[in-house]
């Protein structure tokens, strides 16, 4: 992928990836997390969000604004691949954790449009059915896996 990332460390047992955001805000802690959704099927939640030290987990609704958003989504994306590479048969459902969060994934999705097409089969989730990701389509969801 051409879009300037960060780099990340990964936990593959876990299927946990963290790197830090840097800018205004300082340095802030990211986590990628691919959750399996059924012991029975190979499809993962794509979690993204900030780590909450305190809690101890992902916080799925922080706002860094850290004015890195780009950089960002290229990052998670990145894991995406790296993930892939390690489990090609797995199917991928992202959604973010609000509507905003999902129109963001969408715009990201657009921005490496042409560097993903070849290598994978993306479907959103628009009027109560998965199709063919199309850019300029508005989508509650996406599916992802590898061609």
């Amino acid at each position: 992928m051409n879009e300037e990332s960060y780099s990340f460390t990964k936990e593959p047992g876990i299927f946990y990836y963290e790197f830090f955001s840097e800018g205004p805000n300082g340095k802030i802690k990211k986590v990628v997390q691919f959750q399996q959704i059924s012991p029975f099927q190979d499809i993962y939640n794509l979690g993204f969000g900030d780590f909450n030290e305190q809690l101890g987990e992902i916080d799925d609704l922080s706002v860094s604004n850290n004015h890195d958003t780009q950089k960002v989504l290229a990052t998670i994306a990145r894991t995406v691949v790296d993930f892939m590479k390690q489990h090609p048969k797995a199917i991928i459902m992202a959604r973010g954790s609000t509507p905003s969060r999902t129109r963001l994934y969408q715009m990201g999705i657009s921005q490496i449009w042409n560097e993903v097409d070849n290598i994978f089969e993306i479907k959103g989730f628009n009027k109560n059915k998965w199709q063919p990701y199309e850019r300029g389509k508005n989508f509650e969801a996406f599916f992802i896996v590898k061609k």
